[in-house]
Order: C-alpha cells, then structure tokens, then sequence
C-alpha cells in the first residue's frame, strides 16, 4: 500500500512538474515526448536514494540468546547478548509459566527518529523457583538467574466437593 501511495505521488509529482503554460496543443505536451520519462526517470532515481538513506539509517538491535543449567549454581540461566540496549530498557516478566523478556530503543537523529523492539519468551521449567528469580546485566549481556527447586510445585490440585 505504502509503495503504490508513493509511486502515485511520484507519477503525479512528475506530470504536475512537467506541465508547462507555454504548450497550447496537447500534442505538443512533453508527456508525448522524451521529456516526461526523463523527469519520471529522474524523480524515480531520487525515490530510490531517499528509500536507501531511510534503511540504511535505521536502528537495529543485534540480539542473540542462549539457556542452560549452571551445576555448580543449581540455577537455570537464561543469557541474551545485546548491543546497543542499555539496562533499563529491558523488562521481565512472569505471566501463565512464561518467563518474558522485552526491550524497547527510540533512536534519534537528524530530523529522524526510529524504534526497536525485542521480545523472548521462555516457557519456565517446572522445578524453576519463580518466587527468587534475579537478573544481572553486565557488558552488553542480560542474564537471568532460575533457581531449582529441590521438589518441584505440585503442577495439580485436588479440589474436595463439600
């Protein structure tokens, strides 16, 4: 849709451009002649730099994660590398057994601004001991502490009839 939107705009940028007051005839309107593809061809090849500065300007974040099970520690980790995402624009949450781990960057610039977002969501294991998860972010890289439980949580519960 936004590409059709801006080659219309395009298209009629170019005939508003190419009109002249001077040509009586519409035979002899440059829209008839080399004129109007020239100018379609130049404004189309302005377009397409416009669009590289965009993409090319945007913030991306560059993530990468990885869990397993710390031994020594009886904790699982959860360890996101990131760059460019400071620690406060991380947030994590536990909601229906699912640990969840977001950030959010603005960046702006020169009469610009753009914005990234990052989610994971992990599923908890059952001996995880959600009541003293931690966290810790150092040099670029978040983790997240789980602690294991010796027994795990009843995952069922019996419920009399009175």
């Amino acid at each position: 849709m936004k590409k059709t939107l801006a080659l219309t705009a395009l298209l009629t940028s170019t005939l508003l451009n190419a009109h002249n007051t001077y040509h009586t005839s519409p035979f002899n309107h440059p829209m008839f002649g080399g004129e109007f593809l020239q100018e379609f061809e130049r404004q189309f090849q302005n377009f397409d730099r416009q669009m590289d500065i965009l993409q090319h300007s945007v913030y991306t974040m560059d993530t990468s994660s990885q869990q397993y099970f710390d031994k020594e520690a009886n904790r699982y980790v959860v360890e996101i590398k990131s760059s460019g995402i400071d620690k406060n624009n991380f947030h994590i949450s536990i909601h229906l057994g699912m640990l969840i781990i977001k950030a959010g960057q603005i960046s702006q610039g020169d009469n610009e601004s753009s914005s990234s977002h990052f989610s994971h969501m992990l599923s908890m294991p059952i001996d995880g001991d959600i009541e003293n998860i931690t966290a810790a972010f150092q040099e670029g890289v978040l983790r997240v502490f789980i602690p294991k439980l010796d027994q795990p949580k009843p995952q069922v519960r019996e419920i009399t009839i009175q």
